[in-house]
């Protein structure tokens, strides 16, 4: 789908008027030098909800510089005072739309006028931007995040009215020649800054990759077509989830064969009430029970049975999907590309769908011969039989692992294993990895977080919520907020931003106004980046008192595995892209840079999170405070990774995937495909093409998010993941804690948000030259890492 910058590109996000006063920088220096700051503190902060409950009502008699009855302001979602109640977001949209039109109007009249006009028109535009972004970005975080149907229900209506006016000012002609002609009056780029010159040529990339030269009646069709897929989008992320059937039909005599007796009992407990054949017995699909058979079953026909009913779509989201890959297909020709995927990667980092697949098949082949095999013969041994003894051809290997035998054999591979192992989750609650964090960015930095207590009504869950103040030490300044939930019932792991970093225009933009929409800067010339990380984390438990905070109430806290700390290492490295990357123009600021850049800074910060001298300074017992064992860790990451190469092949496949069903098949048989295209077919014959776990029986590719958040862009995660892999060799892998490293990466790729093209970036950062020139030979110097990885 073409995300406007009118859009905003997501990843997907009065009363404060006397607040955010007092939320300056003396209050920030008080809470920076008390012991509100100390590492103990912000642990705490996550760890401890009666500790968090009484910081957040005690906060004004602890600090005698803040206003009495602080905390019984009141205000909106995020601080926007409009956002207090759901009605007020539909009014917040219908007053944005209001704004964003009367300033069009008056953009139109200056720029005819005078000089200064034209010198402020591509300003304007990006204000423009900003105020439909404001609410497009906090409705998309609304409509996936917040726990109300209300609130959901008018997040929808809010995303519709402002989608649809987004889409109008993608086609509006007049702003079109406007910019082009400012662009090409040397006179006037001449006076411009690099960063207005690089917004207005990608806001001119937008308007013609939105069919500006298109006469009315087509690109009036154009955007009925554009504002559809964002509705087919809408649907395939809603049904996701959702199953065929929530039963799954196998016959008494399979079921007969499950040797678990206890999960036969809990199996039988369920057929109470049941319509069935006396031969059938149904599984439910919800709860435990099809994932302990996923791993325990000796019978493979019932695991088979079952992995497919799980990753059934039901017929209604493969239906969507295939709506939405034609649609994208149809504007692609209407547009004169070759494909959806050639129109997608024409200014990202890959140029084009033959470099994507090139890197795909070559990175395929190396896995293939230098690990998936040997790591796919380890779990044959756990399914051949004690009379075979013959070592089978890597192609039968290939046939006879499929995918509902993974967690089968991988927990015969284990054995109790990870039984015998200390659980090192004790080393890694919440608060430590919070902590740890703020650690880590302060030493490579010099950025460290801050806890803040927030005003009522400013989260969705203010007894769940934590809010961070992201606080620069070299230049005693805020950066900006992130609001923290890591206990969500409803939404994997994400990053949402919800405002940019924009340089405030004190001659024609009203500041007070603004103060009640966004958070600003101290001297009220930046707005603040404002950032949530949502994760879905056990909630913590019992209340205790132990080791070194004996004396002190508390609840246990949520404790993490390896793979939830990589998770929040991950997210971390999107929020502080943010954060960093401060620019005038809020259509580059942090995040919003090349989508197949954008995950580098997420990737890298999983070699932190993988590193021992990071995890093993950090992690510290959740009772004892004892470091974590170097021994201990190393124990658990071996264990981990007995299918490393396979995950990587498995991430290929579903790159690959989205590059075919992007290709152009339907392009080049329109208008036949149109009515008679299946994208199921099309999936089975790659995962037999591709023959590693092959599923030529689900209808999984339903259950793929990015096929429609990335569209013809995953690759994006491979690629960055090999750019992190030679970032860290060439920066961290001596020292992760290293200051001059991370000065280095922060100076030469993350301040510069959209900016900088990222191949200039990269060469930056690395001393290479030749990376600077982005061509196949760039792409090669990258891929080298990947396949020696």
């Amino acid at each position: 789908m073409k995300i406007s910058r009118f859009a905003l590109r997501s990843h997907q996000f009065l009363p404060p008027v006397v607040p955010f006063r007092y939320h300056g920088l003396n209050i920030v220096r008080n809470i920076h030098n008390s012991r509100f700051n100390s590492k103990d503190h912000l642990q705490q902060i996550f760890d401890n909800q009666k500790y968090f409950n009484n910081f957040t009502k005690n906060l004004d008699h602890s600090d005698k510089s803040l206003p009495s009855l602080f905390t019984s302001q009141r205000t909106g979602l995020f601080k926007n005072d409009n956002l207090s109640t759901p009605d007020g977001l539909i009014d917040f949209s219908k007053a944005s739309l209001a704004e964003a039109k009367q300033l069009v109007t008056k953009m139109l009249q200056e720029v005819k006028q005078n000089e200064s006009g034209r010198l402020n028109y591509i300003k304007r535009l990006d204000q423009l931007s900003d105020i439909l972004c404001r609410v497009i970005d906090v409705a998309e975080f609304i409509r996936v995040a917040h726990p109300s149907e209300k609130w959901i229900d008018a997040a929808q209506q809010t995303h519709e009215i402002m989608f649809e006016y987004m889409n109008q000012l993608n086609t509006n002609v007049d702003l079109y020649i406007h910019l082009r002609d400012i662009l090409e009056d040397a006179a006037i780029v001449k006076k411009l800054s690099n960063e207005e010159i690089q917004v207005g040529d990608y806001l001119k990339q937008d308007f013609e990759r939105s069919g500006i030269h298109m006469d009315p009646k087509t690109r009036d069709n154009f955007v009925a077509i554009t504002q559809e897929i964002s509705k087919l989008g809408s649907q395939f992320s809603n049904g996701i989830h959702q199953l065929n059937s929530y039963w799954c039909e196998v016959t008494k005599l399979e079921f007969e064969s499950i040797k678990n007796t206890e999960l036969k009992r809990e199996i039988s407990g369920h057929q109470s009430g049941l319509k069935k054949d006396s031969n059938v017995v149904l599984i439910p699909l919800a709860g435990h029970i099809p994932y302990t058979i996923l791993t325990d079953c000796d019978t493979e026909s019932v695991r088979r049975k079952v992995w497919i009913a799980l990753h059934n779509s039901t017929s209604t989201q493969i239906q969507t999907l295939n709506e939405i890959l034609k649609s994208r297909a149809l504007l692609a020709s209407m547009l004169g590309y070759k494909s959806f995927s050639h129109y997608q990667l024409e200014h990202k980092m890959a140029k084009n769908p033959e470099n994507v697949l090139t890197f795909l098949k070559n990175l395929q082949t190396s896995l293939k011969h230098n690990g998936v095999i040997e790591e796919i013969r380890s779990l044959y041994k756990h399914k051949q039989s004690d009379s075979e003894d013959k070592i089978p051809s890597d192609e039968v290997l290939l046939k006879n692992i499929k995918p509902w035998d993974r967690d089968y054999l991988l927990a015969k591979f284990h054995n109790g294993k990870e039984n015998s192992l200390q659980n090192i989750n004790e080393y890694f609650s919440v608060g430590t990895i919070i902590a740890g964090l703020s650690t880590l960015f302060k030493s490579i930095y010099n950025v460290e977080f801050i806890p803040e207590s927030t005003l009522k009504g400013e989260t969705w869950d203010q007894s769940q919520v934590r809010k961070l103040k992201v606080f620069d030490l070299t230049n005693n300044k805020i950066l900006g907020y992130l609001y923290l939930d890591f206990w969500s019932p409803k939404v994997l792991p994400s990053h949402f931003t919800i405002v940019c970093s924009r340089k405030i225009s004190q001659d024609t933009e009203d500041t007070t106004k603004i103060k009640t929409l966004v958070q600003l800067d101290e001297k009220d010339e930046y707005q603040l980046p404002v950032i949530s990380l949502i994760c879905n984390f056990q909630r913590p438990t019992s209340s205790s008192s132990f080791g070194r905070f004996a004396g002190i109430e508390r609840q246990n806290p949520t404790l993490l595995s390896l793979d939830q700390v990589d998770t929040i290492f991950h997210e971390m490295g999107h929020a502080m892209h943010s954060m960093i990357g401060r620019t005038d123009l809020h259509n580059l600021s942090g995040t919003r840079c090349a989508t197949d850049f954008v995950e580098l800074p997420s990737v890298l910060m999983e070699s932190f999170s993988n590193d021992p001298r990071v995890l093993c300074k950090i992690g510290n017992h959740y009772q004892t405070g004892e470091s974590l064992p170097e021994s201990l860790l190393k124990e658990h990451q071996q264990n981990r990774v007995i299918l490393g190469d396979c995950e990587t092949y498995m991430q290929s496949k579903m790159a690959m995937l989205d590059q075919v069903l992007h290709d152009d098949t339907i392009v080049r048989t329109l208008p036949d495909s149109f009515y008679n295209y299946d994208s199921t077919p099309v999936y089975h014959d790659l995962e037999r093409q591709l023959s590693v776990f092959t599923d030529d029986a689900s209808t999984w590719h339903g259950k793929f998010p990015h096929l429609f958040s990335y569209g013809a862009v995953y690759y994006s995660y491979l690629l960055d993941r090999a750019i992190a892999e030679k970032i860290w060799k060439g920066l961290f892998a001596k020292d992760p804690w290293n200051k001059n490293a991370g000065e280095k990466y922060k100076n030469s790729i993350l301040k510069w948000g959209g900016t900088r093209d990222p191949w200039v970036c990269l060469a930056d950062a690395l001393d290479d030259e030749e990376l600077s020139k982005g061509d196949s030979k760039a792409m090669e110097i990258i891929g080298s890492d990947a396949l020696s990885a």
